[in-house]
């Protein structure tokens, strides 16, 4: 019996930006968008298969989730394989702080001042928002789910929320990788069952918010959407353990999948039709029943995994799935994505009152030539305003992060390498 060729040529990306993502990113940006203008125009609304195809442009959201789980926790994937230390948590937390935080608050003083003015004086407004707490106001002011300019920032409440609850759950699932083992194989195996668990409640979750009695308040909490996360943590277990065994069964997994972009697109595209149909709740805004919410969860976790896993799986910077996806302009616009996901509605309702229009739930239903209009009217004046926002605020920002962390940790900027570690005492090793 001969061994298995190495696929060492084939790993993954692990150092430095991998530009296919960003393309994604600002997919799931622009999705998000297309699902806005839809909904204000009421041509999401319309019955026909390209307003199903409008009404599930959030489906940018699980594919962002996605990309969190993958980025942000892969360097603790990588401790939990390889027995270094993993990052340091203040920097961590600074570093996204610093990264999603200034932004959103100039989007927060500028919808609430413009757009919701009857609450300027309104401490308890301001401090839900400021502080990324109002999915939790159990008597909110707004309709729908957020304030006038603000709608879509419950699912940043959830992404922060996961910012926060990620160097805890690292710390478990690197514990339960490390007990009595040394083997890469089956930390890595640990890993991504830990995972599976993490993935399942996120279904158990949405069980409880129907029975035995509905709780609506907690639909947009992490718990519910954990599984989306999960889906990039597992791809960031699977590309470490590929790079700790560049022979091993994970390095040709993701070799494959890497090959196989267009069948994984292919597998997202079929799951992404199904999901505009009923069976994922109705076109309207009515509450779905507890199985259309899962059948949803389901599809969505499956088109961001099979989206994101063979870009993230890439071996090269210059593969044609990466200048596809990461060429200079997709690049580009990945790295303003954040500000296209911020500013989106208060450019949305700054079209409206420019021109002198209303939105459908102010009695205007718009024919589809005159909703691409709109589209197109409103991606071009949310690029313009991201784009400003990237090199006004975040940017600076980032810069701030670097120049302040960087002078605290010294000019080397580096830890101690920490020591091999150990089984957990009173176990084997195997």
């Amino acid at each position: 019996m001969t061994d298995r060729p190495a696929v060492s040529g084939a790993l993954p990306i692990s150092a430095g930006r991998n530009p296919g993502l960003d393309g994604l990113r600002v997919l799931a940006a622009l999705a998000v968008l297309v699902t806005h203008v839809g909904g204000q125009t009421g041509f999401e609304f319309t019955g026909t298969p390209a307003s199903w195809v409008a009404n599930r442009g959030d489906v940018g959201v699980p594919i962002f989730f996605a990309l969190s789980g993958l980025l942000l926790y892969r360097p603790w994937a990588r401790a939990a394989l390889d027995g270094e230390a993993g990052p340091a948590v203040v920097g961590y937390l600074w570093r996204r702080a610093l990264r999603i935080l200034p932004a959103y608050w100039l989007v927060v003083i500028i919808a609430l001042i413009t757009l919701n003015r009857s609450h300027i004086g309104s401490v308890s407004a301001w401090a839900q928002y400021l502080l990324l707490l109002q999915n939790y106001n159990t008597h909110p002011w707004w309709d729908g789910t957020g304030a006038d300019g603000l709608a879509q920032m419950w699912s940043l409440v959830v992404e922060v929320s996961f910012y926060l609850v990620l160097p805890l759950l690292a710390v478990a699932l690197d514990r339960l990788a490390w007990r009595g083992t040394t083997s890469v194989t089956r930390r890595a195996r640990r890993l991504l069952a830990g995972l599976a668990v993490l993935a399942a409640s996120s279904y158990g979750f949405a069980t409880l918010l129907y029975y035995p009695a509905r709780l609506g308040l907690l639909s947009d909490t992490l718990p519910r959407f954990t599984t989306w996360f999960v889906a990039g943590m597992a791809l960031a277990v699977l590309a470490e353990w590929a790079s700790a065994e560049p022979d091993g069964p994970a390095a040709r997994l993701c070799a494959t999948v890497a090959d196989s972009a267009g069948a994984c697109w292919l597998i997202a595209g079929i799951a992404f039709a199904i999901a505009c149909t009923p069976l994922t709740g109705p076109e309207l805004l009515l509450t779905p029943s507890l199985w259309q919410v899962e059948i949803k969860t389901f599809l969505y976790t499956v088109i961001a995994t099979a989206l994101v896993a063979p870009v993230a799986f890439q071996a090269t910077r210059t593969s044609w799935v990466s200048r596809a996806l990461g060429n200079r302009a997709m690049s580009f616009l990945g790295r303003v994505s954040y500000g296209i996901f911020l500013w989106q509605f208060v450019v949305i309702y700054g079209f409206y009152w420019l021109v002198g229009a209303k939105t459908v739930f102010q009695g205007t239903l718009y024919p589809w030539p005159t909703v691409v209009g709109i589209l197109i009217a409103c991606t071009a004046a949310t690029l313009i305003v991201s784009i400003a926002s990237f090199y006004l605020v975040e940017r600076p920002a980032q810069h701030l992060y670097r120049v302040v962390y960087r002078t605290r940790r010294g000019p080397a900027g580096g830890t101690p390498a920490a020591e091999p570690r150990q089984p957990a005492a009173g176990a084997p090793a195997t």
